[in-house]
């Protein structure tokens, strides 16, 4: 044999050394990667009246790979929670989800009446035009998360696009 001789231990430290390089380049660009999975477009967030302590966050998020919403943060908040609503006999229904899976290239709509976040323990009143940072954390179908973050503008409800999102507290049980 020509070259330097290596005992047992110093090939192995030299190819678990190498396999650490390659698994850490590799986690490191699906990192990269992940961040630009979702799209997360036309963020807005309900602007709240004198003494309301929940406000409701919406916005479109497209992703171009199977993911799951998992949990979602706010700086105007003391916790966000994933909301359904959906008519069942007669009676609008809300259910808080764990989680919201995301098929790749399928839009979905966080809007009244539907899909939205619900921020509850108000820091403070939302008034027009201020900015609500949210941090969204979605895990990709191997298990790994990876946060995403988008600013929403709040908005006074349209008065032509009126929905039950006034009673929406007294509806709701904790």
């Amino acid at each position: 044999m020509t070259g330097i001789k290596m005992t047992m231990t110093q090939r192995y430290t030299h190819r678990l050394s190498r396999y650490s390089l390659a698994l850490l380049l590799t986690i490191a660009s699906s990192i990269t990667q992940a961040q630009q999975l979702v799209s997360l477009d036309n963020p807005w967030v309900r602007a709240t009246n004198a003494g309301q302590n929940i406000s409701a966050g919406y916005m479109t998020m497209t992703s171009t790979h199977d993911v799951t919403l998992v949990k979602v943060e706010s700086d105007v908040s003391d916790s966000v929670e994933i909301h359904s609503m959906k008519m069942e006999n007669n009676v609008m229904k809300m259910r808080m989800l764990d989680s919201l899976p995301l098929n790749a290239g399928k839009p979905y709509k966080l809007e009244p009446g539907g899909y939205h976040l619900m921020m509850f323990n108000l820091k403070r009143p939302l008034i027009d035009a201020q900015v609500v940072n949210f941090e969204m954390t979605f895990k990709n179908n191997k298990g790994i998360e990876f946060k995403q973050k988008v600013k929403a503008t709040v908005k006074s409800p349209d008065n032509s696009n009126q929905n039950n999102y006034g009673d929406h507290e007294h509806h709701h049980s904790h």
